[in-house]
């Protein structure tokens, strides 16, 4: 599933972004939508701040978003403890009591606030001394009548003035002597429309679960609660533990807990990095997740020849390598979500150390290029033979966990 988001900058008088104003989008088409304001805040809220981190769509910036008068009264802004976000009170607020409550409120919570296409007035006087930035729209306010007000301001040292619809160079200008600090507009940028997958109930659950196993010491009533959540996950646990132990064990595991605690560390983390890739997986080409699975062994399978002890991070190296497939997103936004090592973050974006000359190797497996894979292969004095089979052990092994992590 995709959410669309339009970002546009609000800049420094040298062009460096204080933040981004976010807008609500239902498509590529750029243009708010027929869809009441409320509504439209309480999408973007959770689509961008609930369902991925912010920091992916805005950077270090802050980002702006416009507040109706309904829901900060509902304290809705409450739930969103954000450092990066600037709530925005609209030009049809009303300034009684109790939005002023509100602000105060928001403001013990360390939220910054801005007042929105403000228009000067004694009724908001009272809000003056709780805003951190006030946006003045150059098309309903003069550059005379703007200069005055933020003049007026000036015993308010906490306050920031920024200058909207600024079209023109000559625009910029003027708003600089009023004594603006920041700027937005045509002028340095129109809406851009960003369009960006949202992780399912499914996938946050496999990411918690890879972060919590991959963790110095593990939290096993941590873990009990995530696979807990979901019963095709625990089924699946299950599984895999007898599956692994068949033939060593007279008797299977039925318990949630002494699988999680009989499966260890390693084995552990294996399943967990297998489960998200399948959760990633969902509504996917099927074939990506067997490729997934299949590299993954294969990597594994030629490290025990070539690098022994790099054999764990090459399954993982292998089985992460079409997440940004997978995800739709680049491989450098995905990485830091997940714990891997020095060695499999090399390898995955930029094909560099031992791990990234065998993901080289089977990409030209892959591709047919036998005359540039037999040069790697005389490199590491290995044999075409061992390679393929290599190859044949990870598919066979595929097929074999077919059924216990499959994403359909």
């Amino acid at each position: 599933m995709h959410c669309f988001v339009a970002r546009q900058a609000i800049l420094n008088t040298q062009g460096n972004p204080l933040g981004y104003e976010l807008l609500f989008r239902l498509g590529l088409d750029n243009r708010f939508p027929d869809i009441e304001a409320e509504l439209a805040t309480r999408r973007l809220m959770a689509e961008q701040f609930l369902s991925q981190k912010i920091e992916d769509l805005v950077g270090d910036s802050l980002c702006f978003v416009n507040f109706p008068d309904t829901l900060l009264r509902e304290g809705m802004a409450d739930a969103f403890h954000q450092h990066k976000l600037v709530i925005e009170i609209l030009e049809d607020a009303t300034p009684d009591q109790a939005l002023l409550d509100s602000v105060k409120h928001l403001k013990k919570l360390g939220l910054k606030v801005a007042l929105d296409d403000h228009i000067p007035n004694d009724e908001w006087d009272d809000f003056l001394p709780l805003m951190d930035f006030i946006k003045l729209d150059l098309r309903q306010t003069s550059i005379a009548d703007c200069a005055r007000f933020i003049k007026r301001c000036h015993c308010y040292p906490q306050l920031s003035f920024i200058a909207e619809k600024v079209e023109t160079q000559q625009e910029f200008a003027d708003a600089q002597a009023a004594g603006f600090s920041y700027f937005q507009g045509y002028y340095f940028q129109q809406p851009q429309v960003i369009s960006r997958r949202i992780l399912t109930t499914d996938e946050i659950t496999a990411f918690e679960l890879l972060s919590t196993v991959n963790g110095t010491d593990i939290d096993y009533d941590r873990l009990t609660e995530l696979f807990s959540r979901d019963l095709s996950l625990t089924y699946n646990l299950l599984r895999y533990v007898n599956s692994l132990y068949i033939g060593y064990r007279h008797q299977s595991i039925a318990n949630l807990r002494s699988a999680i605690v009989y499966l260890g560390h390693q084995q552990l983390r294996r399943f967990t990095a297998l489960v998200m890739t399948a959760y990633v997986s969902k509504n996917k080409n099927i074939e990506l997740y067997r490729l997934s699975m299949i590299r993954a062994k294969w990597c594994e399978l030629l490290a025990e020849k070539v690098c022994p002890e790099l054999q764990e991070d090459a399954f993982m190296c292998g089985l992460f390598s079409l997440l940004d497939a997978l995800l739709e997103r680049p491989m450098a936004e995905i990485l830091p979500h997940i714990s891997i090592t020095e060695p499999v973050s090399l390898a995955l974006l930029e094909r560099k150390g031992q791990l990234g000359f065998l993901m080289s190797m089977m990409h030209d497996h892959e591709q047919a290029e036998w005359p540039r894979l037999q040069q790697r292969l005389d490199f590491i004095s290995l044999s075409e033979a061992t390679s393929s089979q290599c190859y044949e052990e990870a598919v066979q092994w595929c097929q074999r966990l077919n059924g216990i992590h499959s994403p359909r």
